[in-house]
């Protein structure tokens, strides 16, 4: 499965504004960050405002700040504002209706639970993890993804 560019920017969004640590963040500063254009992240703020996440303050002094602890918002919960969580197989691009192997074939069911074991890994996951995870040094992300042990030179 892969995530949508929506998804990834909307958790730079909140990255940003968990770093940020209550203080409030302008919508350019952002987009500076993390070369995102400012049309695409207003089509996003909207969406993690709904949800609960983010709260935006109009006004000159005005930007955007978490709405709650960066503890208390899970990383399921991004994915959901995001992203279509319910996958609709179609019949072979036919009518799912008119498809006469849907009864024997329960594609739609078996998809919808993947999808949300995805969802329910990414439960066990807050911001605050994302906020505060630490890079690797080079060699031991390097030794990481090769399987190898670093070596010190």
């Amino acid at each position: 499965m892969r995530l949508t560019k929506q998804t990834g920017y909307a958790l730079r969004i909140l990255i940003h504004c968990g770093q940020a640590q209550g203080k409030l963040v302008k919508v350019p500063e952002i987009a500076r960050a993390y070369q995102i254009t400012e049309h695409n992240l207003f089509k996003i703020i909207p969406l993690l405002v709904q949800r609960g996440v983010l709260e935006t303050v109009r006004g000159r002094g005005g930007g955007i700040r978490l709405a709650r602890p960066a503890k208390d918002i899970r990383l399921g919960e991004v994915v959901k504002a995001t992203e279509e969580t319910r996958i609709e197989a179609d019949c072979l691009g036919g009518d799912i209706g008119a498809c006469p192997i849907r009864p024997i074939a329960p594609i739609n069911r078996i998809l919808d639970e993947a999808i949300s074991a995805f969802i329910d890994v990414l439960e066990q996951y807050t911001l605050e993890d994302l906020v505060t995870a630490r890079p690797k040094p080079r060699a031991e992300a390097i030794a990481a993804l090769s399987g190898k042990a670093p070596t010190i030179q």
